[in-house]
């Protein structure tokens, strides 16, 4: 009698659907899995790189404990110098091209070639 039920149409159907319902459970356990994996290599990677950041702001601040360093900052933030020291600041001379510079053309032709990827 136990057999006749066990192996009855019914019967595989519903084990069927239970087999099918725990199968879709394991798949989503593993993709959970697999996406927890990335997380913990992502997060690991920032670790990395913060501890890269936290050794170059300890640098940064030993250096600036130096009266050198405490100069240095001041002349790189500010534009000053000692007394005796002097700045030269050179300035490239900016040229314009003239075989590509479109702005004399009529606002039309400037449409069109922006229209064609001229």
């Amino acid at each position: 009698m136990r057999r006749r039920f066990l192996y009855s149409i019914p019967s595989i159907v519903i084990l069927g659907l239970v087999s099918f319902v725990l199968a879709k459970g394991a798949v989503k356990i593993i993709l959970k899995e697999e996406e927890s994996r990335k997380r913990v290599e992502d997060l690991q990677a920032e670790v990395a790189t913060m501890a890269l950041r936290e050794e170059t702001l300890k640098r940064s601040i030993e250096r600036l404990e130096t009266p050198e360093g405490i100069e240095d900052e001041i002349k790189d933030k500010f534009g000053v110098v000692r007394e005796g020291e002097h700045v030269a600041i050179i300035v490239d001379e900016k040229r314009a091209a003239t075989s590509t510079d479109d702005s004399s053309a009529p606002w039309y032709k400037r449409f069109w070639g922006v229209i064609i990827g001229k």
